[in-house]
């Protein structure tokens, strides 16, 4: 039975070069192919059902060829290095990283409801934060049944159980850059005034089709098979899409992943140079609200890991280096992206104590105090003031919650600081002489 099978599998894959075979030498390293195949000691009896047709589909190049049919047989002979487990090593930095993500985004959360600003980026940011943590659960899982070990040690039922758990990570994780990417770029909405009307279109058009092509993905993911079982389980019959149909929507997906972290990083360049600040402080903030385009980085390794497995059938040992950096883009849209929000905390128990009568921070305190002294005056006079209709508009954005709009009003003796985390500092106040 177990030579019947082999042989059946060496035919199968002959068959397969004989398909694609553009000359005789081709046709040679498919029987030389067949002929390792019928020694049937090379593979494991309860690995046989895991064997694909090789993937690789190269008709002129004998090197090429022959690398696929070395590639075809490497997962079922001992790799070298004998029976190395990586799963704890991916699980510790993993781990780490929920650790620090999680301090950041409660850091965040306290800076908002400190200056009263909390808005729906926040929430969106700890639904990331939630998704990353729910993907490293899985992938805990995972590495519990040998899921980032060689696939030869592995047996039948733990490599149904390590490709079951993968597909669930898949669909799972992706959603983590749809609502990170939509945290970052509505956190630079509420930054842009309304006289930067298309750079809100754009952050708009770019929230929605990114949020669009990974949740397509997503769905994808879970679709792709009919019985679902399919995508673990060889023994089901089932109909799948092509593969090279989903890698294709899959380096589309990381493309676009990678084109939105860049343009958010850039957006807020366009707006903040035209407002009332320091060139210094112009440059800090651009900086500080690009700080998201480090994810580019994760995004293009992990789309070359991506590319690197496709074709890899020790699969369970290749995953490794594709999910370290695929959660660790998460990672960083979570940290870099609430970077930001961070800013009152800075001002207050840092900056604010080593530099009091710095005009750049200011006395964050007094400032904050003196903020709603003067909210409450104005709504407690009793004369209303006449005004234009812009600078009624002006005073009205004054004291919005939608923070970050640049501002000034008639009264030249008062001074507003637009802050990256949204808060809005008045560095000289004097009362004013009408109420608005």
């Amino acid at each position: 039975m177990r030579e019947s099978n082999v042989t059946v599998l060496g035919i199968k894959s002959l068959k397969w070069k004989m398909r694609r075979s553009a000359n005789v030498s081709h046709f040679f390293v498919a029987l030389i192919q067949f002929n390792l195949f019928v020694r049937s000691s090379i593979i494991p009896m309860e690995q046989q059902m895991y064997i694909r047709e090789p993937p690789l589909d190269y008709v002129d190049d004998i090197d090429a060829t022959m690398e696929a049919g070395i590639q075809f047989l490497t997962a079922f002979v001992p790799p070298p290095g004998g029976d190395r487990d990586r799963g704890p090593l991916i699980v510790g930095i993993l781990w780490a990283q929920a650790g620090i993500a999680t301090i950041i985004v409660f850091m965040r959360l306290y800076a908002r409801f400190m200056i009263h600003t909390t808005g729906w980026d926040d929430w969106l940011m700890v639904v990331t934060l939630a998704i990353f943590i729910g993907s490293i659960i899985i992938i805990t899982l995972q590495d519990s049944v040998g899921g980032y070990r060689h696939v030869y040690y592995l047996d039948e039922n733990a490599i149904m159980r390590a490709l079951e758990l993968n597909f669930i990570l898949r669909g799972v994780h992706i959603i983590g850059y749809a609502t990170g990417k939509a945290s970052i770029g509505a956190f630079i909405l509420r930054l842009i005034g309304p006289q930067n009307m298309w750079q809100k279109w754009v952050v708009w058009v770019l929230i929605i089709f990114t949020t669009l092509v990974n949740v397509l993905n997503c769905i994808f993911n879970f679709v792709q098979c009919d019985p679902v079982q399919g995508n673990w389980d060889p023994s089901v019959s089932a109909k799948c899409w092509a593969k090279k149909a989903q890698l294709k929507f899959a380096y589309f997906m990381c493309s676009e992943n990678i084109l939105a972290d860049a343009v958010l990083a850039i957006i807020p360049a366009t707006f903040l140079f035209s407002m009332n600040l320091s060139i210094r402080k112009k440059i800090n903030l651009t900086i500080l609200l690009g700080l998201g385009s480090m994810a580019t980085i994760c995004g293009i390794v992990k789309t070359i890991e991506l590319d690197s497995i496709s074709n890899d059938l020790d699969f369970t040992w290749g995953l490794y280096a594709v999910t370290v950096w695929a959660l660790s883009e998460i990672f960083v849209i979570i940290t870099c992206g609430s970077v930001p929000a961070l800013k009152p905390l800075w001002d207050r128990y840092i900056a604010g104590r080593f530099s009091e009568n710095n005009s750049e921070h200011g006395n964050w305190f007094e400032n904050y105090r003196m903020r709603h002294v003067y909210q409450a005056r104005l709504r407690s006079a009793s004369t209303p003031a006449k005004h234009t209709p812009k600078s009624e508009s002006t005073s009205r954005s004054l004291w919005s919650s939608d923070p970050g709009v640049q501002t000034t009003t008639t009264s030249t003796t008062k001074q507003l600081n637009v802050h990256a985390s949204g808060e809005r500092e008045i560095e000289t106040i004097q009362e004013p002489e009408s109420a608005v």
